[in-house]
């Protein structure tokens, strides 16, 4: 009896994915699923979030709000987000999406629940954009039917009403939403999700399916294997301005154009928790294949330019990763493989009788056309040579193969990158650990045909680091002292005088303590100290020209007072940048940028219910000792968990 209930939702996911995919008139939406409208995989946490943010002239809000009230057998759900972006400059801009959901259930019996939602989406941007003026409004009735415990089943109807750009549409939304946790099958266990839907709102469509299912088997302790196939298959229309001779054939304002788009994904994992007694080894293996599939509903009768052709993607990309690690007392690290081909076509799709237009959008499109391959080998071990005593080392090998079929193509080229890092730390006192790092980078792209060669660089960084960390009973610090050097030489830079050889030189100097003054009170500071060289290199003589130089200077010093969960905070920011030019050998001043002002913070936790913060400065600005200028810039953030 045990088998027969439980190969009851394979098979009803079966007939559902046979139903999917036996209609040929199904075409489908834009983006993949990432949630269900109707069936609650969690339950909703009741909270109130705000977010405000003003920098420079841009002034940004996020607000949402989430409630779910259970009431004996009545369920009702209410989740709302507004974002609103101002941008105040020579031309102000404001953009405005607000996304507002109602749910109402009502529990029938233990199996059978019915309800009625309501959602409205609103897009304004004042800017001219393609789609500057949009809105969703939609009414449904839905049941969950749930036959046994961990599955659910939801099928819905209701009316849409879809606006854009000053075109209204109307119509019917329905479909089904299913999920099945954990469902014994011979010996793997299942888990699998299910999304239909239709929105017939004519003379537009926008439909999506989704398919997952995910398969686990534990053959042993250590031993386990788990499958997953996934289908989407996702279609959107939208509105654009129609052209002055579509407008004219057709007696239309706007035009249609459908995005489609279509994924299928097989993935395999296996995990040996002890290979060879001693390693854990994970391996895994990932096929996707990817379509993207564009039609325009009105095209011109007379074909009088290749513009008028719809397009089709085609990707397919293989994938296979395997990672060995071993952990022991002295030692613990990972070993890691991945090699990834992928492949894409662009295709043009032929209409009408004008062969010369087609050919030559075809000939567009095809150069487009492109395969790659990736080949990665990476280490991060770390040594603990002693309690007080740390190494960790980590490297990465990395060949990039891209080509191009097409020969008006010319972008085939290979890519190396090799980076190395060490870090050596050692606790001197219980209280001080001192490190010290350094990490070398080499890159190499070479382009394979001779007229993008001039590309072709080689690309050194080298950096050192040292510092230390303080932690004692009233007093903490890091502070870290690093050198970096950065150089780039053109292969071919004697042929083509527009690329130069190039270095970038730093300094980089931080410190943040905190100093504990009373039991409340505390002096926390974070600073850095950047000086950067730029110049003209020699690979050959290994020498420079220096060209600019920079100082950017950072600090902000606070006193904070804490009491009962409530955090105050005032202190100063000041920020310097200071830019120089070079004559041979000699600085010349070019700009210099001055900020400073006072900075406040309050900030407080009460019981994980309720966080709130509002950080901001306000500027007094110096630009080359002339133009002065005052700006404000301020953050406030609140989460309120009721």
């Amino acid at each position: 009896m045990k088998k027969k209930n439980v190969l009851k939702p394979f098979r009803i996911f079966s007939i559902i994915f046979i139903i999917v995919f036996i209609n040929d008139n199904l075409l489908f939406a834009q983006s993949s699923i990432d949630n269900f409208d109707y069936i609650a995989i969690s339950k909703p946490i009741n909270v109130l979030s705000t977010y405000l943010d003003k920098r420079l002239n841009t002034y940004s809000l996020n607000s949402g709000l989430t409630v779910n009230y259970d009431l004996e057998d009545l369920n009702f759900r209410l989740f709302e987000n507004f974002n609103s972006k101002f941008v105040k400059s020579g031309s102000k801009n404001r953009r405005d999406e607000q996304n507002l959901l109602l749910l109402g259930s009502y529990k029938i019996s233990s199996q059978v629940t019915s309800g009625i939602s309501a959602d409205n989406k609103i897009l304004s941007d004042d800017r001219k954009i393609e789609i500057n003026q949009a809105s969703i409004s939609n009414v449904s009735l839905f049941t969950l039917y749930s036959p046994q415990p961990g599955m659910e089943f939801s099928p819905f109807i209701g009316y849409s009403n879809n606006r854009q750009i000053g075109e209204n549409d109307y119509g019917l939304i329905y479909g089904i939403e299913g999920v099945a946790e954990e469902s014994d099958i011979s010996d793997f266990n299942l888990t699998s999700q299910l999304k239909f839907r239709n929105e017939d709102i004519a003379p537009r469509r926008n439909l999506i399916r989704y398919l997952n299912l995910l398969l686990n088997n534990n053959f042993a302790d250590d031993v386990s294997n788990t499958i997953s196939a996934r289908f989407t298959q996702n279609r959107k229309d939208f509105y654009y301005t129609a052209d002055q001779q579509i407008s004219g054939e057709f007696n239309i304002a706007n035009n249609i154009q459908s995005r489609t788009e279509t994924g299928y994904s097989v993935d395999d994992s296996l995990r040996f928790g002890k290979f060879f007694d001693i390693f854990t080894l994970n391996s895994r293996g990932n096929v996707t294949w990817r379509e993207i599939d564009r039609n325009t509903r009105y095209k011109p009768l007379i074909i009088t330019s290749n513009s008028v052709y719809d397009t089709k993607i085609k990707e397919l990309r293989v994938e296979f990763e395997s990672v060995i690690s071993y952990r022991s007392k002295f030692f613990s690290g990972n070993l890691r493989g991945l090699i990834i081909e992928r492949d894409e076509k662009n295709i043009t799709k032929n209409y009408g009788n004008n062969d010369f237009f087609f050919e030559d959008r075809s000939d567009q499109e095809s150069q487009k056309n492109n395969n790659s391959s990736r080949a990665s080998l990476s280490f991060t071990g770390d040594f603990d040579i002693s309690k007080k005593d740390k190494l960790s080392l980590s490297f990465l090998q990395n060949k990039l193969r891209y080509d191009t079929p097409s020969e008006e193509n010319f972008d085939d080229r290979d890519e190396i990158l090799s980076i190395l890092r060490l870090r050596y730390s050692r606790f001197l006192t219980p209280f001080f650990e001192a490190f010290v790092s350094t990490e070398g980078i080499y890159s190499h792209i070479v382009y394979l045909l001779s007229e993008k060669s001039s590309n072709n660089n080689i690309n050194r960084v080298l950096k050192f680091a040292a510092g230390g960390n303080y932690t004692g009973k009233n007093v903490s610090s890091l502070n870290t002292f690093e050198v970096s050097a950065n150089y780039t030489v053109y292969d071919f830079e004697d042929l083509n005088p527009n690329y130069k050889s190039f270095s970038f030189r730093q300094f980089t100097a931080t410190d943040s303590s905190n100093i504990k003054i009373l039991k409340n009170l505390s002096f926390i500071s974070y600073g850095y100290l950047k000086l950067s060289e730029q110049g003209d290199f020699q690979w050959s003589s290994f020498s420079a020209q220096p060209t600019r130089f920079l100082e950017e200077i950072y600090a902000e010093p606070k006193i904070t007072f804490k009491l009962n969960g409530i955090l105050l905070a005032s202190g100063i920011r000041y920020f310097s940048l200071k830019a120089f030019n070079y004559k041979v050998r000699e600085r010349i001043p070019d700009s210099k940028y001055i900020s400073v002002g006072p900075l406040m913070e309050i900030f407080f936790l009460i019981k994980e219910v309720l966080y709130f913060r509002i950080f901001g400065w306000y500027e007094f600005i110096t630009i080359d000792d002339t133009a002065k200028q005052e700006q404000s810039n301020f953050m406030m953030q609140m989460n309120w968990n009721f």
